[in-house]
């Protein structure tokens, strides 16, 4: 699956440039959507989890516990909690008693938990005997992981710039993205480049050391 954590658009606002990326510029509108997928696909394995929203499909064995702690987090929706009422291994074995938010079990978004409500569904033991189908992640991209995107996109769209440049020897002079004329940072704007540098490693490391919000679900305190 592809993620796209930030648009050419807000590259372009990133650049302060005032002509659309387009399939005439260099690098094109399709290059940037590339490279943007694949920072959005990097970023994911800097968190080590997906910010986009996202379906999963997860099975438990169970052996008792109220709480069935799903792998991902924040919840968006749960499709369907599926039980078997027959044991794994037997020709009556099958995921198909569907249960009821609500009334069979409750959902915690933010921690990813489906608390069974054991008062109306006691499940019996066995392997594979609960299946959940449910959304998790953002449907609008946190603000810190689309600026990360952004700002990796936009250094990824001036290092290819001083790149062509000093392949084709014209140290000293501006390069142009189509109509688009963008001065690289070995010549003027490096101050503003260390800065876009130094704000791409402090939003990959808050994500990594989990100081910001959007690293990964809390569990909630049980009483």
């Amino acid at each position: 699956m592809s993620y796209t954590y930030t648009t050419a658009a807000k590259v372009q606002d990133e650049l302060r440039i005032t002509t659309d990326f387009s399939a005439t510029t260099n690098p094109t509108l399709d290059t940037v959507n590339s490279w943007i997928n694949e920072t959005s696909d990097e970023i994911n394995q800097i968190a080590g989890r997906t910010y986009g929203e996202t379906s999963y499909t997860e099975t438990f064995d169970y052996n008792g516990e109220d709480i069935l702690i799903l792998s991902n987090a924040p919840i968006l929706t749960v499709t369907s909690v599926l039980y078997s009422t027959a044991v794994l291994g037997t020709d009556e074995y099958s995921l198909s008693d569907t249960k009821t938010e609500n009334t069979h079990y409750t959902v915690y978004d933010k921690e990813g938990e489906v608390e069974i409500l054991s008062s109306n569904w006691k499940p019996s033991a066995g392997l594979k005997r609960i299946q959940v189908n449910y959304t998790a992640g953002y449907s609008t991209i946190p603000g810190p992981i689309q600026m990360l995107a952004t700002k990796k996109v936009t250094k990824r769209v001036i290092d290819s710039l001083m790149s062509k440049d000093i392949n084709e020897k014209k140290s000293g002079k501006s390069v142009s993205v189509g109509s688009i004329s963008i001065v690289k940072p070995a010549d003027y704007g490096v101050s503003q480049y260390k800065t876009l540098k130094e704000d791409i490693s402090q939003l990959e490391q808050d994500i990594i050391g989990g100081t910001s919000l959007y690293r990964l679900p809390m569990t909630r305190e049980r009483k």
